[in-house]
């Protein structure tokens, strides 16, 4: 099955653009999956070193955010769909 890509200004060869999308959607699912982890560290973290470690966890979590979001975003500007559920993450 082709890849579509929805019309872009980008001047990449379509055949380029495809390929970059399909990596970065891989990386995508893999920073969905680390957030998530780190979010269900900080919810679950006990012990003597809590609030280190709860700390540590949420800004692990709000970091990978910010860089999902750059790669979703990239993945629209090369004219792919950024698949960012949790079943798109866990099927890649």
């Amino acid at each position: 099955m082709k890849t579509k890509l929805t019309h872009t200004r980008n001047s990449l060869p379509e055949d380029v653009r495809i390929e970059i999308s399909a990596l970065l959607q891989d990386r995508l699912a893999d920073s969905i999956d680390l957030m998530l982890q780190a979010k269900q560290a900080h919810w679950n973290v006990k012990g003597p070193h809590f609030i280190a470690l709860h700390e540590l966890f949420d800004k692990v979590y709000t970091d990978t955010g910010v860089y999902v979001d750059i790669i979703a975003e990239r993945i629209v500007q090369l004219g792919g769909i950024a698949q960012g559920t949790i079943r798109a993450a866990a099927a890649r």
